[in-house]
């Protein structure tokens, strides 16, 4: 056997064939797939490749993803909050007998859009400051106390943000952080096992002017929210912010140039924030279209770790996104107040029957923490 028949076999065996290889890749977490890019050219444009780009889609919705074991479905409507616990459809729903502990002859309630996975709900008056931690399993609830800074002399007029609620699991304990969004003077954060507010020393690095559309979302020890920043950059107004609850610290991720998040009107832009398979994800869309881009972080902090994985649509009558389910769905409102559930694999509408006032989807897992009085 000459020596180019053996150079030749030996090339075969080590040669591997596109599908294989796509199929390999396809299977791979998105932060691996983008850092492979530099490997080689064909790899680098993959997610150009509309044939492999809906093959990982597939695989990414259909992974098994831990954080949605033993969770169900929470949909507050109006001032009463339906629990469904069998499936994303909302089916059998009950209604939970929500505690009145706001003191008020027909109390007017928010609950807080994140942190239910924990199996605690934060509920805020929308009358007053007050805020209740609640319990759905042992039906329990706690009275946070006011913040001390609020009756320190000179009793100036405070505006307090909730930035979201979540678990320490470093501490094993549950932590409200807020700030004072009137003077940007100051940020707290509320501690369950102390039973106290603390003033933190470190501070956020955009200048922040609040929230807009007071869109929050726990995920993995971090709150997160949409802040209004002071940045030198053109058409950037907005970022994510996020707030590690265990060392207490602040993140914030710059939005990428191709997400429509900081046009010239900010007003003709409606962007929504979700979990989605286990990883934050940013639901865009364009005032009078009905086409929504949807975009992954793999990586808080990190700008390039944005990745534009879905576009849904166009859909006809939509209001805006308002949750997701646990198998990669998206809960739509219509115009006329009615709730459908997009399957992202199948790319089908699933009516559910079910009208009202909402505004967000609630993952829920059960807890059998006691407050102790």
């Amino acid at each position: 056997m000459d020596q180019s028949t053996t150079m030749t076999r030996e090339k075969v065996r080590n040669y591997i064939h596109d599908d294989l290889t796509f199929s390999i890749l396809s299977k791979l977490p998105l932060k691996s797939l983008k850092r492979f890019g530099c490997a080689c050219k064909s790899w680098s444009l993959l997610f150009e490749n509309n044939n492999f780009m809906s093959i990982f889609r597939n695989n990414f919705i259909s992974n098994h993803h831990s954080c949605y074991e033993d969770t169900s479905l929470l949909l507050p409507i109006g001032d009463k909050v339906f629990h469904s616990p069998y499936s994303d459809r909302f089916e059998n729903m009950v209604e939970l007998d929500l505690p009145n502990s706001f003191l008020e002859e027909n109390p007017h309630f928010g609950i807080l859009d994140s942190g239910s996975i924990t199996g605690i709900l934060c509920l805020y008056s929308l009358n007053n400051d007050r805020i209740v931690f609640w319990n759905p399993t042992t039906k329990e609830f706690k009275v946070i106390p006011p913040s001390p800074l609020e009756s320190v002399p000179p009793y100036q007029q405070f505006l307090i943000f909730l930035h979201g609620f979540g678990y320490d699991h470093v501490r094993d304990d549950y932590k409200l952080p807020h700030e004072d969004i009137l003077h940007v003077s100051f940020y707290e954060t509320y501690s369950l096992r102390s039973n106290s507010w603390k003033k933190l020393d470190t501070w956020h690095d955009s200048s922040v002017r609040g929230s807009y559309l007071g869109e929050r979302l726990y995920l993995d020890g971090k709150c997160n929210w949409w802040d209004y920043i002071d940045s030198d950059l053109p058409n950037v107004k907005s970022a994510l912010a996020s707030f590690d609850l265990a060392n207490e610290v602040f993140f914030t991720t710059l939005i990428p140039l191709d997400v429509p998040i900081d046009l010239a009107d900010e007003y003709m832009f409606y962007h929504h924030l979700v979990e989605l398979c286990g990883f934050i994800a940013l639901i865009t869309w364009i005032i009078g279209t009905s086409t929504f881009d949807i975009s992954i972080l793999y990586e808080v902090g990190v700008k390039e770790s944005w990745t534009k994985l879905f576009i849904v649509g166009p859909l006809s009558c939509i209001e805006r996104p308002i949750g997701t389910g646990k198998k990669g769905g998206i809960f739509f409102t219509k115009e006329d107040g009615e709730i459908f559930l997009f399957n992202l694999s199948t790319q089908k509408i699933e009516e559910l029957g079910i009208q009202g006032i909402y505004s967000h989807v609630l993952f829920y897992r059960k807890n059998f923490l006691s407050f102790g009085g």
